[in-house]
């Protein structure tokens, strides 16, 4: 049950984080959606993980119409893979590095993020060069390159970003005994 709610709420924030971006102009650049979705790996299982990923870009262009349904359609299954691949490095691979204390979530949290971030671009690259390059005619390398580079500012904050929230909440949940991500 826990989890279904800590999901609720990253599933929330995935939608109200990208508006927020984008009253600023910051949307497209920074890749909003994605800091929330990616964060709940951290804190749900990898299914539940998956679930929320998949869900969120759908729910999000219902309610705001942003991101547009056909991109919303791919970002359900790269976000998907974001998200259920960070949970599950973090709780796999990362819980020998974890013991070490602060150091080891930062970098349990930091190795993770990157891990799933190389998973998503490689699952949107595929997606670009199979679905969307061809539908547009475009020459799909060229393409899907193009995407990852126009991503590169979300990227970084998400490398930078995430972690950091990963490490926060896990020393406020240490400190004041609220749940651990067996329970």
């Amino acid at each position: 049950m826990r989890e279904v709610l800590v999901a609720a709420l990253f599933g929330a924030l995935g939608i109200i984080v990208p508006i927020l971006f984008h009253f600023v102009g910051l949307g497209r650049v920074f890749l909003p959606m994605h800091l929330p979705i990616l964060a709940a790996g951290f804190f749900v299982s990898p299914l539940i993980a998956a679930a929320v990923g998949f869900v969120t870009p759908l729910a999000s262009a219902l309610l705001t119409g942003m991101p547009p349904l056909p991109i919303a359609a791919l970002m359900s299954v790269e976000l998907s893979v974001l998200s259920s691949t960070a949970s599950f490095c973090y709780r796999t691979i990362g819980k020998r590095i974890q013991s070490v204390g602060k150091s080891g979530i930062i970098f349990s949290a930091l190795g993770s993020t990157i891990i799933a971030i190389v998973a998503r671009i490689a699952v949107d690259l595929t997606l670009l060069a199979t679905v969307v390059a061809p539908l547009l005619q475009l020459p799909a390398g060229a393409f899907g390159v193009a995407a990852v580079v126009a991503g590169l500012p979300g990227i970084a904050l998400q490398i930078v970003v995430v972690p950091a929230v990963v490490l926060a909440i896990e020393q406020i949940r240490k400190e004041r005994g609220l749940w651990t991500n067996e329970s």
